[in-house]
């Protein structure tokens, strides 16, 4: 029997600028061995395309998107 992954990691990126929220989420994604959800906070328009296309090109399902004060929160089920 598998055990299912339960963990959940919060990543800030409130204040980073393309391309960096995208290669953090990458490299967290690809070393991931025990987390299940990431939810990233950040406040760069250009990362509402970057990345659903980042998750995309990783067979990863897209981003629940929810805009809060300072920018947004995306929810990925990892």
């Amino acid at each position: 029997m598998s055990e299912q992954l339960t963990e959940t990691i919060r990543l800030d990126l409130l204040g980073d600028r393309c391309p960096i929220p995208v290669q953090k989420i990458r490299k967290l994604i690809k070393n991931n061995q025990i987390y299940s959800k990431l939810i990233v906070i950040g406040d760069d328009p250009e990362s509402l395309h970057d990345i659903p296309a980042l998750l995309l090109r990783l067979g990863v399902n897209p981003p629940e998107i929810e805009e809060i004060d300072n920018g947004w929160q995306y929810t990925i089920d990892l």
